[in-house]
């Protein structure tokens, strides 16, 4: 199971949890997987230009397409990140 960090603003969907091991052996299976048990972060699939992905330290394309692409083992960490700008 791949480990995924959650961002602080997206823990009121997960009942507060900052990281959860779930199955999957692409980035979109994985993903899935998060969306079924925390329907609440439905915002990941409609608005995926809001998070920046990283599996490993290294980003991953906002394109959504290619996250079938992406594969993911048991040892990979993937980092959901909330880009922040200001000025």
């Amino acid at each position: 199971m791949a480990n995924i960090i959650i961002p602080f603003p997206f823990r009121k969907h997960t009942k507060n949890q900052r990281e959860m091991a779930l199955e999957g052996t692409t980035l979109a299976e994985v993903l899935n997987t998060l969306l079924a048990k925390h329907t609440g972060l439905k915002v990941i699939n409609d608005q995926p230009g809001l998070l920046s992905i990283f599996i490993n330290g290294k980003p991953v394309s906002a394109d959504v397409e290619q996250w079938n692409d992406v594969t993911v083992s048991d040892s990979d960490e993937i980092s959901l990140i909330i880009p922040i700008a200001g000025g």
